[in-house]
């Protein structure tokens, strides 16, 4: 995981992904059991995979994009932020809403695309982005979970009925992964990705 010579770096990440997965394993479980459903979501393979991001903090009384908005690709992510804001949502009405405060022990769960399917649309995949200000670099750590080669995303059947109908067509999460990098999908903005591509009643491109 790491060249020789950085034995406790080593274990103190290993530590915290593995504690970031049981995390995320009891979100889910919450999500599900809120719907009344059983756990056919934990027993899908996949892996977590960790990333930590430095963000550069910008010019001097700038403003300016550290990552642009997007939905997350996975079934969903785990983020730890440090005490340097820059986190946005979007919410209504195309406005974006600044994650700022948080206490040192708090994690950001985000929807990503595939969850969204599984639910038959009932959970969201936001828009997210990272705007830096101020004088201070931002770093986080980020725990994705992501479905193993081969994995067919299907749509809990107990989330369809005459209220509400099949949105999406089970489809294979490698074959949406490489999709998202396409040129087509660069017709769509992210977050009518999994739409254009798995969607019964597709988008129209912008």
């Amino acid at each position: 995981m790491w060249p020789d010579g950085y034995p406790h770096f080593c274990d103190i990440v290993y530590t915290l992904a593995t504690q970031m997965e049981e995390l995320n394993k009891l979100i889910w479980l919450m999500i599900i059991d809120s719907y009344g459903l059983g756990e056919e979501l934990l027993k899908m393979s996949y892996k977590t995979l960790i990333r930590m991001v430095k963000y550069m903090a910008p010019p001097s009384g700038k403003f300016e994009s550290g990552l642009f908005p997007h939905t997350d690709k996975p079934i969903s992510t785990l983020i730890c932020e440090d005490k340097i804001s820059g986190l946005e949502i979007e919410v209504k009405d195309d406005k974006w809403l600044r994650l700022s405060n948080l206490s040192p022990s708090s994690f950001v769960f985000m929807v990503g695309d595939p969850f969204k399917a599984w639910s038959n649309g009932r959970l969201k995949s936001g828009m997210h982005r990272v705007m830096m200000g101020g004088d201070k670099d931002r770093y986080s750590i980020a725990a994705f979970a992501v479905p193993n080669k081969g994995t067919i995303i299907k749509t809990t059947k107990e989330l369809i009925d005459d209220q509400h109908p099949q949105l999406y067509k089970d489809f294979d999460f490698m074959e949406y992964f490489l999709f998202t990098a396409s040129d087509l999908a660069k017709r769509f903005n992210s977050n009518q990705q999994i739409d254009a591509f798995a969607a019964l009643s597709p988008p129209i491109s912008n």
